[in-house]
């Protein structure tokens, strides 16, 4: 690892001054590579840090020496066709690392396709490795055993999981039993793997709150049968209910954790403020529940724990980057002296060791792929470790902008433009490139494919359309029910300005998505044919009540994912039209333009079936289609070999349709 150092006060070390210009666009590996580094954690002691990088082009977890020796080198942990996940220190000589698999259990159907996670305990010194929980019977129960809920800073042997424990109920009215399971809480040593149970679940219990301290604060229960979500707080001699939401419409509060002081569990939700925001339900009884942070546009993207205790210490909302507020003074204090000294990037804190004197940070910008940083606030020393993508200069990556833009209907719509390295803005080809999720947004940082399709001489247009999170409830529940329609118009309407300003060329017009933005990419090829030369998905969604059939069940479904899907996407039964009229695979005979269709065989969160099915249709009604499935993958990519056939793929088909 390179290093640069310098005072904070005077650090003024750009990486932008030391590295000239690009002559000619990088090979598709320098984007495509998995990310060279990742979820850094500091060892307690500070002396050791976590990562995961790639091994053999798959996520393992590496062990480095914060100042190695000359004959240092990292300590790999890995599991065999596994991918790693993260990691997390219990004490200097022990750290959790989370691994997972999507397997075909019997078969080759989609049926058969599981999800396996597990937790593993590693010894940087050598001592035996544990896998949490293995041997046991909620080993051989539970597809995953890597719920760890937390650690105990005044135990560092224990971790603590919470796992379904399965027991058979015989009815005195029939000879025929059934099983029930409650989601319980163990303490796990990490060393040898004994366990206890720590607090017994209910039926309806969901997640688990620890203080920090090895002692459960809270208990969630999500109430089926009574569309209820139940919050039960442990006042230090019994759980008690404190707090209901209604889950009619789905998941309501997520329970974040504790507070600074431990006085209060945070809990994030909407309220009647119109932003995700957090508020504090205190543990003493007769305290009512209080406002902890919420910013005025945006709602909080996610919460920042200490790594120690895990409880909340700060709130994370992104505007055009991410910003980040902290309850703890000392952490705003080094928050603004980073920001300071890597001006214009996007600065996170990402660990600390158990003393506060040194931090890992890390940081990114359109211009630079996250790099770590390594802060010791006590002298200003601001030390560069590494860089995600090493092989890519600023001069390589294209100048991104946020380019907001009125809907037809007049709703303000965020987005972002990236410019093809050194090209002039006028009468560009085109990428349009819309967000998965579709809960979830763009915003201004570095993004592999999207650079990587700049790099090419492409310009790439993001639309964060409603529906999208980040912007409060009325803008995401301003697409219940717009699959295909205003969800799409919003993005129809975006690249029609782009056109009319000159931007793009309008014969050169390719839409690209993953996931909904795949769903994105076939529905304007499919909708609006006349408006672009050709569309590409990668694990994209086809027909939309196949996929909402297989995540609901029946009509009699009452769970919070069941009532989440009728709300914001539409209920197979009643809307069952509706949900026909915006899938693409029902409407291939509408297509015009080439469609490229990429998708993983091992993905569970949208199966290939959707693709195969689209591949079907296209090929049904003469339409030109390419299928490629990506043997092993998951929906994420996980795989190096799958993340650079995508990039090949796609720069071949926008090359053939849209190039130069």
């Amino acid at each position: 690892m390179k290093s640069v150092t310098g005072a904070l006060g005077a650090f003024c070390v750009s990486l932008l001054a030391s590295l000239t210009q690009a002559s000619a666009a990088p090979p598709i590996e320098a984007f495509g590579n998995l990310p060279a580094i990742s979820s850094v954690h500091l060892s307690p002691d500070g002396t050791h840090f976590s990562a995961i990088e790639p091994v053999n082009g798959r996520e393992a977890v590496l062990v480095f020496e914060i100042h190695p020796g000359p004959a240092s080198k990292p300590m790999v942990f890995a599991v065999p066709d596994a991918t790693a996940t993260n990691s997390r220190w219990v004490s200097n000589d022990r750290l959790i690392c989370y691994f997972y698999q999507n397997k075909f259990l019997f078969g080759s159907t989609q049926s058969d396709l599981t999800q396996r996670s597990h937790a593993v305990s590693v010894s940087i010194s050598g001592k035996p490795a544990v896998t949490l929980l293995k041997g046991s019977a909620m080993y051989r129960y539970n597809t995953s055993t890597a719920m760890v809920s937390g650690i105990n800073v005044d135990d560092p042997s224990a971790a603590y999981v919470t796992l379904y424990k399965v027991t058979e109920v015989t009815s005195q009215m029939s000879r025929f039993g059934r099983t029930e399971a409650t989601l319980d809480l163990y303490r796990v040593n990490v060393e040898n793997n004994d366990i206890s149970k720590v607090e017994s679940g209910s039926l309806n219990t969901v997640q688990w709150v620890l203080d920090g301290h090895g002692k459960a604060a809270a208990r969630i229960d999500e109430n089926q049968g009574q569309k209820r979500e139940e919050i039960y707080l442990n006042d230090g001699r019994s759980f008690s209910q404190r707090a209901t939401f209604d889950t009619t419409e789905g998941w309501i509060a997520d329970a974040e954790g504790v507070t600074v002081d431990g006085s209060a569990l945070v809990l994030g939700e909407y309220g009647k403020r119109g932003v995700w925001g957090l508020d504090a339900l205190p543990f003493a009884a007769g305290e009512t529940q209080s406002e902890l942070f919420a910013d005025s546009n945006y709602d909080v993207d996610h919460v920042v724990r200490d790594p120690w205790t895990d409880r909340v210490v700060g709130a994370a909302y992104m505007a055009d980057k991410m910003e980040y507020h902290y309850f703890d003074p000392g952490l705003a204090k080094r928050q603004k002296a980073l920001e300071t000294a890597l001006p214009g990037q996007s600065v996170t804190i990402a660990s600390w060791d158990r003393k506060s004197e040194h931090y890992l940070v890390t940081a990114e910008d359109p211009h630079n792929p996250p790099g770590v940083y390594l802060y010791t606030p006590a002298d200003g020393h601001l030390e560069y470790l590494m860089n995600a993508y090493p092989a890519l200069l600023p001069a390589d990556l294209g100048d991104m902008k946020p380019y907001p833009y009125k809907a037809r209907d007049g709703l303000d719509i965020h987005a972002y433009l990236t410019f093809p390295p050194g090209r002039d803005p006028h009468k560009l080809p085109l990428v349009v490139f819309p967000h998965g999720g579709p809960e979830a947004r763009d915003g201004l940082g570095f993004d592999w494919w999207a650079q990587f399709m700049a790099s090419r001489g492409y310009a790439i247009f993001q639309p964060n359309f409603r529906g999208s999170s980040g912007y409060g409830v009325k803008f995401r529940d301003a697409g219940d029910g717009e699959w295909g329609r205003k969800m799409q118009d919003d993005i129809t309407d975006g690249v029609k300005k782009l056109i009319a300003e000159g931007v793009a060329d309008p014969k050169r017009i390719c839409i690209v998505g993953a996931s909904y933005g795949g769903y994105a990419a076939l529905a304007g090829a499919t909708f609006t044919p006349d408006l672009y030369a050709c569309a590409v998905s990668y694990a994209g969604v086809s027909d939309v009540p196949a996929l909402v059939g297989t995540a609901m069940g029946n009509e009699d479904d009452n769970s919070a994912l069941a009532a989440y899907l009728r709300k914001h996407v539409g209920d197979r039964y009643s809307n069952g039209k509706v949900l026909q009229d915006a899938s693409p695979a029902l409407h291939a005979d509408q297509v015009k333009a080439p469609i490229l269709l990429l998708h993983s065989t091992n993905d569970l969160t949208v199966s290939v079936d959707q693709s195969k099915e689209e591949a079907a249709a296209l090929q049904k009604f003469g339409r030109p289609v390419r299928f490629v499935e990506l043997s092993g993958d998951d929906h994420y990519l996980k795989l190096q070999d799958a993340r650079l056939a995508v990039l090949r793929e796609t720069e071949a088909f926008l090359a053939q349709n849209i190039g130069h």
